[in-house]
């Protein structure tokens, strides 16, 4: 087995997407960092990293957007990574090794959740160190505690863990449909125009129990909320909280186990042709 998660690793790191797509990443939140600094120049305000950070350890701060953008990073790249064995014929080849079908399967998962796991730490405590350079340049780094600090680390560690599982949700779900760009395609559309729009507004309930949201909120350790009353009223929808962090985690391992059980079912029963 140890052989085997040494070759997953080594075929893993051998795609582009692994390699690059993280280094994409790193370079926006440097130029999403540079862009503030300008528009805090040109203004007079100023940063303070201990109530910004404060914030991003609660219900919407400066990392919420970074928890659900790092796991859809982590989905492309488990949907690259098995979409890569369909597109070069390596599919066929793991289909002929019968016995060993749902371990290769396993070992792979393994190394994606681990791999995509690091890599979101990695990428959380750039960002954490970008904006903590930016408020010393601009503003204030004083009154750093550890609960702060800590409160910090939760936020990494959840974040990788939540990518990880979204990293071998896209590898169950490409596996799946069996076409990698149609997976990554449709997630995105999925997400941007169903659950963050269609269903967002008018199925709220539904919404708040939906992978990218908990994956979020998971991460950042805030609660789920969701809109509460009708959109079309004059005072308009209030937002509520529906659960705790800790339901989401657990929302999110549901959704990744459904894909993985899914797939390994579909996998272990798939024909050579």
């Amino acid at each position: 087995m140890i052989h085997l998660l040494r070759a997953e690793t080594h075929r893993l790191w051998s795609r582009r997407v692994t390699r690059y797509f993280p280094l994409g990443m790193a370079a926006v939140f440097v130029i999403g960092i540079g862009i503030a600094w300008a528009v805090i120049a040109n203004e007079g305000s100023n940063v303070d990293f201990v109530n910004d950070m404060a914030e991003g350890t609660g219900a919407s701060g400066i990392l919420g957007p970074v928890s659900s953008v790092i796991p859809v990073m982590a989905f492309v790249i488990g949907a690259s990574f098995i979409g890569a064995d369909a597109k070069t014929g390596m599919l066929e080849q793991i289909l002929t090794w019968e016995p060993r079908r749902l371990r290769l399967l396993a070992g792979r998962i393994v190394i994606s959740i681990v791999t995509a796991a690091l890599l979101a730490m990695a990428l959380a405590v750039f960002f954490i160190a970008l904006l903590y350079g930016l408020a010393a340049i601009t503003g204030s780094v004083d009154g750093t505690t550890g609960e702060l600090w800590a409160n910090v680390v939760g936020v990494v560690l959840r974040t990788g863990l939540a990518a990880g599982l979204f990293c071998a949700f896209g590898l169950g779900i490409t596996l799946l449909l069996n076409n990698s760009v149609g997976a990554i395609v449709g997630f995105l559309i999925y997400w941007f125009v169903i659950e963050n729009g269609l269903v967002a507004v008018f199925l709220p309930r539904v919404a708040a129990w939906l992978p990218v949201t908990n994956a979020a909120s998971f991460g950042t350790g805030a609660p789920v909320q969701r809109l509460s009353g009708s959109v079309f009223s004059e005072q308009g929808p209030d937002v509520v909280n529906d659960h705790n962090y800790l339901v989401a985690g657990l929302v999110l391992l549901l959704w990744t186990a459904a894909a993985v059980a899914a797939s390994a079912a579909f996998f272990r029963r798939r024909d050579i042709a």
